[in-house]
């Protein structure tokens, strides 16, 4: 049989499985093909961030002829937007769900309605501009623009399961205690996550501990304001939090020893790059996170916060883990990492690049039974460079490129998902 005889709902499956760009060259062929890649159902996931220099006209004529009305996941990453495009969406995409406006800018004044009190204030009005508020997932991190736009999204975020956030939404409110009810709105929220958020401070984060009950992963990658003070709460509060990313951030020894971590259900945690821990705050975390696995702590404490004794002091409670990283972290030695990764029968994944006291006499200390994928750069005295590859029977392997074994609960991991 040849192609041309296919019947349509055939090619319609077939067509499933290309890109945007393959359907529309595809498209270009005929026009049974035409009109069987312009087909909505085809349109129901669409990303178009490589085609962020597409200007307006443009992208309203695709979503109002492709998109329309089965639209359910749509990529407006690195875009300039106005108010005219998300009215569109209101309008024609009643099914949306997922968007991603990652690194877009917003131009124009958008027309935003609050209630203060009893009366109903709209500021900045121009047309009929509005934004989708039956989303479930939301990216707006590393966006930018006019502040309207950030103050009309605030708005819309009661239904949300997923939102990535970054500084300019917090920049369009002047101050935190408006920021309160926003988040007091977030109960639906699983997933939430600030990237190299300078503005997010402890209390904000005490207020979605008290209102987020549902909260799954909080990312805090880079927010160097967050102390640690809310992190009692959040964990108490939060007893479905099982990722916690801290990357970066100015946490103390003295807050994660207040935490009560034998009661959390924490399977994830990124410590690195938190230039304020020590070991001492270390060993009285770690050990009693009982369901760690995964486990970041590069270059923690100026990586002089990982040492043998919190290797030693984990060795009961590692059972489960699965990933680490160690990389940068100048005290760990050869004998107890050996000793810890003989102690984790789980563990498949290794990290422990620039670790200066570790050299290749590692890899005989681990058990033969392991299964552990090691990733390093050995510094050794004796070959006076570094050590790329071994070669070996056994079935671990020393390769001198990182495998990407990332967290499985994260706003990204999500967005894949839809």
């Amino acid at each position: 049989m040849h192609i041309q005889e296919f019947p349509d709902t055939l090619m319609l499956v077939i067509f499933s499985f290309l890109r945007e760009t393959d359907l529309c060259r595809v498209a270009q062929t005929c026009k049974c093909w035409r009109s069987i890649a312009y087909d909505s159902s085809l349109w129901k996931s669409v990303n178009l961030k490589q085609f962020h220099k597409l200007n307006e006209i443009c992208l309203l004529k695709l979503i109002r002829c492709r998109m329309v009305p089965l639209l359910y996941k749509l990529n407006l990453g690195g875009f300039t937007l106005s108010p005219r495009v998300f009215n569109t969406l209101v309008k024609h995409c009643p099914r949306l769900r997922v968007l991603c406006l990652e690194s877009a800018t917003f131009v124009e004044e958008f027309k935003v309605k609050a209630s203060i009190g009893s009366v109903l204030l709209w500021w900045f009005v121009r047309g009929s501009e509005s934004f989708p508020d039956n989303l479930t997932k939301l990216d707006i991190r590393h966006s930018s623009g006019h502040t309207t736009a950030f103050r009309l999204i605030s708005l819309c975020l009661h239904s949300l399961q997923c939102l990535g956030l970054s500084d300019p939404f917090f920049e369009s409110f002047p101050s935190s205690q408006e920021l309160r009810p926003v988040f007091a709105s977030l109960q639906a929220v699983a997933i939430l996550e600030f990237s190299y958020c300078s503005l997010l401070t402890d209390q904000i984060v005490l207020c979605i501990a008290a209102n987020c009950r549902n909260l799954t992963s909080l990312c805090l990658r880079r927010c160097n304001n967050i102390e640690g003070e809310s992190l009692p709460s959040l964990i108490d509060n939060c007893s479905s939090l099982t990722s916690l990313v801290l990357d970066g951030t100015s946490v103390t020894d003295d807050a994660v020893k207040a935490v009560h971590w034998e009661r959390s259900r924490v399977t994830e945690v990124d410590l690195s790059w938190c230039r304020h821990l020590t070991q001492d705050g270390l060993t009285s975390m770690l050990p009693n996170c009982r369901y760690l696995r995964y486990l970041r702590l590069c270059c923690c404490g100026y990586g002089h916060a990982i040492t043998d004794a919190v290797l030693y002091a984990m060795i009961q409670n590692s059972s489960s883990l699965e990933v680490m990283d160690l990389s940068y972290s100048s005290e760990v030695t050869n004998t107890a990492l050996g000793r810890f990764v003989a102690s984790c029968p789980s563990l498949i994944y290794l990290r422990v690049y620039h670790c200066q006291l570790l050299t290749s006499a590692l890899m005989n200390l681990i058990p033969s039974e392991s299964k552990v994928f090691v990733v390093a750069n050995f510094f050794t005295v004796q070959r006076g460079g570094l050590v790329t590859s071994v070669g070996s029977d056994r079935p671990w392997a020393l390769w001198s490129a990182p495998v990407n074994y990332s967290r499985t609960v994260s706003l990204d991991q999500s967005l894949q998902q839809d």
